[in-house]
């Protein structure tokens, strides 16, 4: 039991433990927005949402015999940790994203949705007799 919960803390920890490497990769793709970075940052993106749906079934090899394998309670502190490190992944991928500029976070990226102010009548019946 002692060996299962110590493999299921070395699984929790590893995209953790794979952060500088993505880090890495990501630095020497450049900032441009070319099919490579792009290839990286997609994988990068994609990666957490395939672990976390799957982490029931990876952690099911490490439950102690006496509970479910695959229940949510089982190894309920490993998951957290391997939810928090695929989160980290998850934040790299979209710094990256905001450093190539894809994401909108200017505010003239919003210029789209912006309205403009309505002129009041008043204030045109005003000025017409200041100027009369």
């Amino acid at each position: 039991e002692g060996l299962k919960t110590r493999r299921a803390w070395d699984f929790a920890i590893a995209p953790a433990k794979s952060l500088p490497m993505q880090a890495f990769m990501l630095y020497m793709s450049g900032g441009g927005v070319q099919i490579f970075s792009m290839g990286i940052v997609f994988m990068l993106l994609s990666s957490p949402f395939k672990n976390l749906a799957t982490m029931n079934t990876a952690f099911a090899p490490f439950a102690p015999s006496s509970a479910p394998p695959k229940a949510s309670s089982t190894l309920a502190l490993q998951k957290v940790v391997y939810l928090l490190c695929n989160i980290l992944t998850l934040a790299l991928g979209l710094w990256k994203c905001r450093s190539m500029g894809l994401l909108p976070t200017g505010t003239g990226d919003w210029l789209a949705f912006e309205t403009r102010g309505q002129v009041r009548s008043r204030l045109i019946v005003c000025i017409l007799n200041c100027l009369a």
